[in-house]
């Protein structure tokens, strides 16, 4: 019997220990994540999953294509997100431990594709097979491990973002697989590389719109990486490089200048509280904080509660302004002059500042969030695991990443359990950052309805305090609570009102304002007069951004006060301001609603006034609804019996009642 040779029996050898390694990464890395599996539901993916439950689930093709056409979520309503949603649950509510269960393992593909991708990448630098298998291996467990990336991975509307970035690791590979045929193989290679650039663009920026940045990262990976072998793999078609390169980057480009340019640059635009210009002067202090969380990570970090992030007024307002452009710019002249001496150097660097090109740039969203790493930093870890492992030895390098990646796992242990549960991510992420309004106000609800009064009233005075700006947030949830003690006093309400009234009402916030609109209308602020707190609606109609009567904000204002006016007996007022609102932004779901209220405030012939109104809306199409608020001919219907049943049972009383004088 042959024996094979000592060389590939220790090449074989190797590779086994590899798969093993690789093995016991994927048991760490759900060992770390674990406790976060069963934990809650949280912000947006209640948005994206309740529709889930339209109708009554997902249980023909017809509500299947309705929920998976009906997102919201960016230009291209994200389907491929939505459908994998679908594998997960098919109604509403639904367990979230089969949803985070998918990103997990999501994340675990993601991990392996990165390690397939860094091996390539290293085998066209000319690494040593032996020390490809381990640098691949420790780069991919490190960022598979870290973290940071914890609130994308158990934050389940964030599968968007893993979807996205797995078709680009997908593209890239495929991209890089074709790439190196270029010289052996051109017409298969072009082939694969067309291939790569079109489908994986395409179908990632049906998870997430991020995925359009593919060729850029393509063109990063040329310019650097292959662009240091190029007598070795050959040089492109021009032909191809202007097709599937240069023009969708220059598409790109062009789309961020014209949103730049679009917008009310210097203009402070609700419901956020920063101009552009503002965000621009923000994001490399940002971007140095990502850098700073991944190499230096946080056993916690603020998690899903990044409001706390100050935006910047000038280029000394905070001295970090002007610092922070110049470490940027450092370190990006340092990978551009250096591309072609150390290429993977440079790689990584301009990988993480284009995996940002859209949502840290001119795009009006949110200054920060921590899914926006998750794959601008797959490559950081790289060059330093490879330096590491070219200048000591084997067995000190794999004491040195084993000690590394335990202080990773336990880390993510760590955020994992405090994940569990909402209550502890709000504490948590509240003392972690004291002048975040939305997890001070949701960690003194949690107070609150744990009967520790004092302490949730302590902790919204201190926020209020604290924080610079006036936080409706607090304000609102401040009020509502001692609404509901029989605290409030009408001199601290007028006070706190005409805080409120002053500032551009923001929409995300409709769920606080009903909240303390019922407590009131209940009867539960005895102290305050209905018609103080319809003042202070009608008061924020005096701010500019509320005046555009075809906006959500004035819709919303507009509703609220005709809510008040049917619960304080004025029934033509609020007839009146539900009109407003319709006609500012016209919706079935909006005219039930207000025809709903009317109708328990017995005020019967102007609810089916307004039921009329929601059924015209209906016959207008509701295409550009969410399915969730999406109304149908026959609920209308029994509604209007409802009414009607309710009516004659009112006139019955009312003869009874004369007759009886």
């Amino acid at each position: 019997m042959s024996k094979l040779p000592i060389s590939e029996t220790l090449h074989t050898s190797s590779a086994g220990v590899t798969r093993l390694c690789w093995g016991l990464l994927f048991l760490c890395v759900a060992v770390a994540y674990w406790p976060g599996l069963s934990g809650p539901f949280v912000f947006d993916d209640f948005a994206t999953l309740e529709p889930l439950g339209s109708f009554g689930g997902i249980n023909d093709w017809e509500s299947f294509k309705s929920y998976v056409l009906g997102g919201t979520a960016g230009p291209t309503r994200r389907p491929l997100a939505l459908i994998s949603f679908v594998a997960d649950a098919q109604t509403w509510p639904s367990d979230s431990w089969p949803f985070k269960r998918s990103n997990l393992i999501i994340h675990m593909i993601n991990g392996i594709l990165l390690g397939l991708l860094i091996g390539k990448i290293l085998a066209i630098l000319d690494f040593q097979q032996k020390d490809i298998r381990w640098i691949a291996l420790s780069s991919a467990a490190a960022w598979l491990l870290h973290p940071f990336l914890v609130s994308t991975t158990l934050y389940v509307v964030q599968r968007m973002a893993q979807l996205s970035a797995m078709f680009v690791l997908a593209g890239l590979l495929f991209y890089v697989k074709g790439r190196l045929q270029v010289s052996t193989h051109p017409r298969r290679a072009y082939v694969i590389m067309s291939v790569a650039v079109c489908f994986f663009t395409l179908i990632g920026i049906l998870a997430k719109e991020n995925a359009i940045l593919l060729p850029l990262l393509i063109g990063v990976l040329e310019w650097t990486i292959i662009g240091s072998r190029t007598q070795k793999l050959g040089v492109l078609s021009s032909r191809f490089v202007i097709t599937f390169l240069v023009i969708p980057t220059m598409t790109v480009i062009a789309y961020l200048v014209y949103s730049a340019f679009t917008s009310d640059f210097f203009q402070v635009v609700p419901p956020r509280e920063f101009s552009l210009y503002e965000r621009l002067l923000t994001q490399p202090r940002i971007l140095f904080d990502y850098l700073r969380h991944w190499f230096v990570p946080s056993l916690y970090t603020t998690g899903v509660f990044q409001d706390h992030f100050i935006a910047s007024k000038s280029l000394l307002s905070p001295y970090s302004t002007l610092l922070s452009p110049i470490f940027h710019a450092i370190l990006l002249t340092v990978a551009v002059v250096y591309r072609t001496r150390w290429p993977l150097w440079s790689f990584s660097i301009l990988f993480f500042y284009t995996g940002h090109l859209l949502e840290s740039t001119v795009l009006n969203l949110e200054l920060y969030f921590e899914h926006r790493n998750y794959l601008p930093a797959c490559f950081l870890f790289v060059p330093l695991i490879a330096v590491l492992q070219q200048r000591i030895s084997g067995r000190r390098f794999a004491m040195a990443m084993i000690g590394v990646l335990i202080i990773l796992a336990g880390f993510t242990h760590y955020s994992a359990r405090i994940w569990k549960d909402f209550p502890s991510m709000v504490e948590a992420s509240a003392r972690k950052a004291p002048t975040s309004a939305r997890a001070q106000a949701d960690y003194a609800k949690d107070l609150f309805n744990a009967g520790r009064y004092e302490e949730a009233l302590r902790v919204l005075d201190e926020a209020i305090k604290n924080i610079p700006l006036d936080k409706p947030h607090l304000l609102l949830s401040r009020l509502t609570m001692l609404c509901h003690l029989g605290m409030l006093g009408e001199v601290e309400f007028e006070q706190s009102a005409k805080r409120i009234s002053k500032t551009a009402y923001d929409p995300r916030l409709i769920s606080i304002y009903n909240e303390f609109v019922i407590a009131a209308t209940m009867g539960r602020c005895s102290n305050v007069k209905l018609s103080d707190v319809r003042t202070m609606f009608m008061e924020m109609l005096d701010v500019k951004p509320n005046t555009d009567n075809w906006s959500e904000r004035f819709a919303q204002i507009q509703y609220f006060a005709g809510f008040v006016d049917a619960h304080d007996n004025k029934p033509t007022r609020a007839v009146s301001a539900f009109a407003a609102a319709l006609q500012a932004s016209p919706s079935a779901h909006r005219a039930l609603n207000m025809a709903r209220v009317l109708a328990t405030n017995s005020y019967f012939d102007e609810a089916l006034t307004f039921a009329e109104a929601a059924r015209a809306e209906v016959r207008k199409g509701q295409n550009h609804v969410r399915p969730a608020f999406r109304v149908t001919e026959r609920q209308i219907g029994e509604f209007e019996r409802l009414v009607e049943a309710d009516r004659h049972a009112q006139t019955s009383i009312d003869s009874s009642g004369a007759a009886n004088q």
